[in-house]
């Protein structure tokens, strides 16, 4: 019989959140459920307003921070994070960003430690500090989850890594998969974080200019001035609309027909695979290393170098041009779903934890 496991999540926004850290917390909480595994969520802020109704129990730890922005809060969540793992006797920790474990490089004690991957390779050790602590960081972890195989080349190309340590868990789509589309129209949509600075609106704004024949709906949350900024940008152009956020997005994609993206840079890309899930076909540059294993190239969809807007524009009007080739690749965005399951992704979560027991 294997032993009892208590496992600790820290992410420092509680789990009641509508992002994608947040989603996958709920998931590995659901992953462990009827198993001997016990996962406490260690977090700093509550969102704004309760998104979703989670209840409190005991095996949820608020920590609030001193510093809850610029350089110092770095150090804070770190230290925040390494000092319950030390008092509460875990036998595992997990965390979704390197920086949080900075002060486990200066003990060897238990417990084991989870990094996954929240953020494309290139993008997961950003700054002075972390760039030069990245090989120590990989070092002491005793398990590094990849969302694909394709990030798992991109950091070895990068760093020494022991391929024992590397599992390969995508997130999950808690969507359930929808019918393959039979009927389309011209309507494109996104779903995302309203930040110019890794969505790139812009190439968006130049897209659609070059297609006035196509509507674009966005939808998102963000802060006032990135909001601002984009409704003044989108105001020139009558096919383009933002509507804001959305509660209910299977409901909201079932209005649309291609789902695009236009990212700098991506992780993984959740309203991806959840598009995916509900047969749209996909657009997208091609810049983060999972785009591939979300996009199979002019089946479910096409991956533009970047940032070619007038390849992005004929991509699109390839896929709106013919019912049957708009269908096939409806289609198959549905069967390729099946590789994001949220059961399936639950096991591998299960198979992780377990390896430790």
């Amino acid at each position: 019989m294997k032993k009892k496991l208590s496992v600790l999540s820290y992410h420092p926004n509680r789990c009641s959140g509508f992002g994608g850290i947040e989603n996958l917390v709920r998931s590995i909480k659901l992953s462990v459920k009827k198993s001997a595994i016990t996962v406490y969520e260690l977090y700093n802020r509550e969102p704004p307003v309760e998104e979703i109704e989670i209840e409190r129990t005991a095996l949820d730890i608020q920590r609030k921070l001193i510093f809850d922005s610029g350089f110092l809060a770095t150090f804070n969540k770190a230290w925040v994070f390494y000092r319950q793992a030390m008092r509460g006797k875990y036998d595992v920790v997990v965390t979704y960003h390197p920086a949080n474990l900075l002060f486990f490089l200066i003990t060897k004690r238990k417990p084991k430690i989870v990094l996954v991957q929240s953020n494309s390779v290139e993008k997961l050790f950003q700054g002075r500090l972390l760039k030069a602590l990245a090989q120590k960081i990989l070092d002491r972890v005793d398990a590094i989850t990849l969302y694909t195989s394709f990030d798992e080349i991109a950091l070895c190309q990068r760093f020494q890594v022991d391929g024992s340590k590397v599992f390969i868990i995508p997130r999950a789509c808690k969507l359930p998969s929808a019918e393959p589309r039979q009927t389309h129209n011209n309507t494109l949509v996104t779903i995302c974080r309203i930040s110019e600075n890794q969505k790139n609106f812009d190439a968006m704004i130049g897209i659609m200019a070059q297609a006035p024949e196509l509507t674009l709906d966005i939808y998102g949350a963000g802060s006032t001035e990135e909001v601002s900024a984009l409704e003044s940008k989108i105001s020139a152009h009558p096919n383009i609309k933002f509507l804001g956020k959305t509660n209910d997005v299977a409901e909201t994609l079932s209005k649309y027909s291609v789902f695009i993206m236009t990212s700098y840079y991506e992780g993984y890309g959740q309203s991806l695979i959840e598009a995916r899930s509900q047969g749209l076909p996909i657009v997208l540059f091609n810049t983060f290393d999972a785009a591939q294993s979300v996009v199979a190239h002019e089946k479910n969809g096409f991956l533009i170098e970047p940032f070619d807007q007038t390849s992005f524009r004929d991509g699109i009007r390839k896929i709106l041009a013919d019912e049957s080739v708009y269908q096939r690749m409806s289609k198959e965005s549905v069967a390729l779903a099946a590789t994001t399951d949220s059961q399936s992704i639950q096991e591998k979560w299960l198979t992780l934890f377990t390896s430790f027991q």
